[in-house]
């Protein structure tokens, strides 16, 4: 038998709880990170450390965001306010996916196993920033349909 799924404040009251958890656990990985940047001597671990530190710290700043949202600010996202800086967004679309397809030409020459870690971690962070711009399209086509 399921558990019924939680409904209204109730279902608020979780998900902010649970990003409460998880804010804990970035916390936690920051200093943990930090705590091996320091005592390693090695810069390919240090490289990496640092790394997940800073995608930590930014999940914490995401957590937050929709905490916030959640519990204290409304999210709002204007035709006018997208329409402001729609061109640069669309220059900046098309400079992540140029940084996609150098990704994509260096996978194919590289063959340092080092290099072609670092590689899949670059041509995913861009792959990401695409994404994260596709949906800022999304939200201008649900916005203003005829854009």
């Amino acid at each position: 038998m399921t558990k019924p799924k939680e409904k209204g404040p109730d279902r608020t009251a979780k998900i902010v709880s649970t990003l409460r958890l998880w804010q804990e656990d970035e916390n936690a990985t920051i200093a943990h990170t930090t705590e091996v940047v320091g005592k390693s001597k090695n810069q390919l671990v240090k490289l990496l450390m640092e790394i997940i530190r800073h995608d930590s710290i930014m999940h914490h700043r995401v957590q937050q965001f929709m905490i916030d949202s959640l519990t204290t600010t409304t999210i709002t996202l204007t035709p006018e306010e997208l329409g402001e800086v729609w061109e640069l967004v669309e220059k900046h679309i098309a400079m992540e996916r140029r940084t996609i397809g150098y990704g994509e030409e260096l996978t194919r020459l590289c063959t340092q196993l080092v290099h072609k870690h670092l590689l899949a971690y670059l041509l995913t962070d861009e792959e990401k920033h695409d994404k994260l711009l596709t949906q800022l399209e999304d939200f201008k086509k649900k916005i203003h349909p005829y854009a």
